[in-house]
């Protein structure tokens, strides 16, 4: 295997390894038992636990970032509906990829430390990302014009944070449509 993908291998095997036992708890050690390579190996691709974590948290940021918000940018549908996609994309990606949504939830309330700093870095350019989106709705007149955008994209976070508990609490796909279409219609859609 070559050293490219010997490295995606460890940061994937990583993921899911964070994923399971936790930011603070996963180590090199787990995840050399789980792909079958020697804890040596992962130390020379990730020669500290911080570097681990650094790498596994800046996948989980791009990925978020690039198939999550910057999609929503392009399409022409209208704003509300933009919104209301990423945040049912979300509900999707639960299903399909939950181990970066479980280590989002655990980043966004590991206060402290380089971890804390990189969360915040992401937050602002999540954010960010999702104010533009609100910014051209307001433009197309696709967003309520009473709408802040900079809260409204605050909101949004917080509603994905909603939809990731909503979904592991029990609650069903449709309840969470119903859930996100709701606030989307009532608080974002133009009268």
């Amino acid at each position: 295997m070559s050293p490219e993908l010997r490295h995606q291998q460890i940061l994937q095997c990583g993921i899911h390894m964070f994923a399971e036992r936790g930011l603070a708890n996963a180590n090199h050690a787990d995840i050399s038992a789980e792909l079958g390579v020697s804890v040596p190996t992962v130390f020379h691709y990730f020669p500290t636990i911080d570097l681990l974590q650094q790498s596994v948290l800046t996948e989980i940021h791009r990925y978020f970032i690039d198939q999550m918000i910057v999609p929503g940018l392009v399409k022409s549908s209208p704003a509300y509906e933009r919104i209301e996609d990423i945040l049912l994309a979300f509900q999707t990606l639960i299903d399909e990829n939950s181990h970066y949504v479980r280590i989002w939830l655990e980043w966004s309330g590991f206060t402290r430390g380089f971890i804390w700093d990189m969360y915040l870095d992401f937050y602002k350019e999540a954010v960010s990302g999702l104010r533009k989106l609100l910014l051209q709705g307001r433009q197309d007149n696709s967003i309520s014009s009473e709408i802040n955008a900079s809260d409204a994209s605050r909101v949004i976070m917080g509603m994905a944070h909603t939809v990731a508990h909503m979904r592991y609490s029990g609650n069903s796909k449709r309840t969470v449509q119903h859930t996100v279409h709701s606030l989307v219609m009532s608080y974002l859609a133009p009268d």
